[in-house]
């Protein structure tokens, strides 16, 4: 049985690559312990785990001892066209706030490792970046690539660069931030939430300067899909699967797949909500995928039952075609022929 993992495009390790070579670092140095080969990284079309690309990310940062200043130097080369379908989808959007939310809806299409969201308040569009689950040693290096490509490129992807009233750091990181920030022209202020760029709600209703609506409706369904073809593999929802994957035949129920994660039922719902899903979607995507495979290499409707953990065909007959709206046995012989 295939196992799924966290995956994405390697531009951007190629970027990391790249950025290390032109200061002097060794391809193999940065590379170490990630298992990327150098050539498979210029394939645009390759993928790579997001665990390598944070051990790509911990090996740089180690080499250049951490230095400030170094993320904001990288974030200037991720190009809105860097990030491929997403970067073109907020190209074409209408106007500049459909951007921002195409932007903060598709976030996790991008490179960045953190979660975004976005809110009107008192005048002004506020897009914040939670880092808080960022592993700690490489998190100063990350907000600054990610700050620099939002200032470098998503704003200028607006034509005439839409005003930043201020940006607001975190106070763990505002010690580091503030100096390249305030270099840059911006205001900045230390804030014990998240990290947030902060702009003129008014502002943002001016047309985009390259708005496409038939390209958008295309480019749109496509992130959709990638999006959900990522969270099937990624975040809380893909650690349920796999513990439901490990522990099918003896039955796992949502207490016991919270505490092996560490978390409370209600946690666990909630961090399965902010994903789009539910436990019990997991539990039917992950069961009706792994049924569909064992009746399809020939199992018999019981055996298939017995793997799952049902205590008889008949309850597991009665999920599968809740699933799928067809009976397992139907499906059994569709897979025949």
């Amino acid at each position: 049985m295939t196992t799924l993992v966290p995956r994405r495009a390697a531009t951007s390790a190629r970027l990391l690559v790249d950025f290390a070579r032109e200061r002097g670092i060794d391809t193999h140095l940065v590379l170490r312990g990630t298992g990327l080969p150098a050539e498979g990284l210029s394939d645009p079309t390759s993928e790579i785990t997001d665990e390598q690309e944070l051990a790509l990310i911990r090996n740089l940062v180690a080499e250049l001892d951490d230095a400030p200043g170094c993320g904001f130097t990288l974030g200037a080369s991720y190009q809105a066209a860097v990030h491929g379908i997403y970067g073109y989808a907020l190209m074409s959007c209408a106007t500049v706030r459909e951007g921002i939310e195409v932007g903060t809806r598709y976030f996790d299409l991008s490179y960045a490792f953190s979660r975004a969201t976005l809110a009107y308040a008192d005048g002004e569009v506020r897009f914040s970046l939670d880092d808080r689950e960022v592993p700690r040693d490489v998190r100063g290096f990350l907000l600054e690539r990610d700050l620099s490509g939002i200032l470098a490129h998503w704003t200028a992807l607006w034509g005439n660069p839409v005003e930043v009233r201020r940006i607001e750091v975190n106070e763990s990181l505002f010690g580091r931030i503030a100096p390249m920030v305030r270099e840059h022209g911006y205001e900045v202020v230390s804030v014990s939430g998240p990290h947030t760029v902060v702009v003129d709600a008014a502002a943002v209703e001016r047309p985009m300067p390259t708005a496409s609506a038939a390209a958008s409706s295309v480019l749109l369904e496509e992130c959709a899909e990638l999006l959900q073809r990522r969270r099937f593999r990624s975040g809380t929802a893909f650690r349920v699967r796999e513990i439901l994957l490990r522990a099918a035949s003896s039955g796992a129920t949502q207490q016991r797949v919270a505490g092996e994660l560490g978390l409370s039922v209600r946690t666990l719902r909630r961090r399965l909500e902010e994903e789009g899903t539910s436990y019990r979607e997991v539990v039917a995507e992950t069961y009706s995928a792994v049924a569909e495979e064992l009746l399809g290499a020939g199992l018999s409707v019981e055996r298939v039952a017995h793997r799952l953990g049902y205590s008889d065909a008949s309850s597991f007959t009665v999920a599968f075609t809740r699933w799928t709206g067809t009976t397992p046995g139907r499906r059994a012989r569709g897979a025949r022929g």
